[in-house]
């Protein structure tokens, strides 16, 4: 009884800290505008903010996915919990672009380490619930994200400099890190043991870059986190560009998103249980290219509003249901299937705002919106290559 209680303690604050990740996620791309001014930059080069923060969350999962499985979870998740912190008031303070990318950098490497293995950690200590808690981890998340632009507008719209969102969500952060290492300190049991006995105890991240099926899970989150990295960065200068919407609801419509997929992942998200998790992804991708290619096209603020609730309503439970299929298929090396998901995921991020910014300079802003287009394709196409109704 005794643990139980600890795991659902550690797992309330883990979620709280996930939730301001999701805030900072979601923060840059409204006030992208206010940093290309700010720092004389281009898209191309406001997009390199989110490939730095990936090329270091790459670095961070890779050594998750190597020795995660094998170290204590709790205390290298307070270390990139740390990082995190030290990133959100360096950001905040940075004189310059270079020193601006130093903070990103870190902001990186703490934040993705801790993702991972929170991820892996909620894995361990609910194996007997873990579609459940991993839906409601992801949902604290969307929860976050949500708020992101509304947390932004909130305090710029009040005249507060883009600088004072991070400082303000960096004293947040302190408290609930306050309150982890605290429970760290009175819980004498630091590690998870291995609940499960598995027939391959030598598959590691090295060893599933040789599975053809990790490999089909690794290019569908590949494609989904770049369409989520695309729009978090240019859904809402698209938004001002497209229909002339004002500040408020150029934010407003980067929160329908994140609405929709909050929505997915707490409700949806039970319809795998009868159709299976492959068969979710596979159609909410179908139906979300149809959701959202016209009002792309059409260019109303309030239509485009509403395409992206329902788009985020049928691709919300993506990474959640991937990862309980991963799980699945090795459920004692949590860590590891963790960390190769999220390189495939990390290098999209990296790659796709960078990508999709520099094509926004060359032929407008409506080119990044057509890649979210044809990647949600070529996703429903990838989803065919995982054989079965529950792969």
């Amino acid at each position: 009884m005794k643990a139980r209680i600890s795991a659902i303690s550690i797992t309330v604050i883990l979620y709280l800290i996930v939730m301001l990740y999701g805030i900072s996620f979601t923060m840059v791309g409204p006030l992208m505008p206010d940093l290309l001014k700010q720092y004389g930059l281009t898209m191309a080069e406001g997009g390199t903010i989110f490939s730095i923060q990936s090329i270091s969350g790459l670095i961070s999962v890779i050594l998750c996915g190597l020795f995660g499985d094998r170290l204590n979870k709790k205390l290298f998740i307070a270390l990139g919990v740390g990082l995190f912190l030290i990133s959100l008031f360096g950001v905040g303070t940075a004189p310059s672009f270079g020193l601006l990318m130093v903070a990103f950098f870190l902001l990186g490497l703490g934040s993705r380490g801790f993702d991972t293995l929170v991820n892996a950690l909620i894995s361990d200590l609910h194996s007997d619930r873990r579609s459940l808690f991993l839906n409601l981890l992801h949902t604290f998340f969307g929860i976050g994200a949500f708020l992101g632009p509304l947390y932004v507008f909130s305090l710029t719209g009040t005249g507060k400099t883009w600088d004072v969102t991070f400082k303000y969500l960096g004293l947040i952060v302190a408290v609930l890190f306050a309150a982890y290492l605290l429970f760290l300190l009175f819980d004498r049991k630091a590690t998870v043991p291995s609940r499960v006995e598995h027939e391959k105890q030598d598959i590691g991240l090295t060893s599933l870059f040789i599975v053809p099926r990790m490999w089909v899970l690794g290019i569908i989150i590949l494609i989904h986190m770049g369409v989520l990295g695309t729009l978090t960065a240019w859904l809402p200068s698209f938004s001002v560009w497209s229909t002339g919407a004002g500040d408020f609801m150029s934010s407003f419509i980067l929160s329908a998103l994140w609405v929709g997929i909050i929505l997915s992942r707490g409700l949806v998200s039970r319809l795998s249980d009868r159709f299976g998790e492959i068969f979710m992804i596979r159609w909410g991708s179908l139906i979300s290219l149809l959701i959202f290619t016209p009002a792309v096209l059409v260019g109303e603020a309030v239509y485009l509003a509403i395409a992206a609730l329902g788009m985020g309503l049928f691709v919300g439970f993506t990474i959640p249901y991937l990862m309980s299929v991963g799980y699945r298929w090795y459920p004692d090396k949590s860590a590891a299937v963790t960390s190769m998901i999220f390189i495939f995921g990390y290098v999209s991020i990296a790659a796709y705002p960078w990508f999709t910014g520099m094509l926004s300079d060359s032929y407008g802003l409506l080119s990044a919106m057509l890649v979210v287009v044809a990647s949600q394709a070529v996703l429903f196409g990838t989803t065919w290559l995982l054989p079965g109704r529950n792969s």
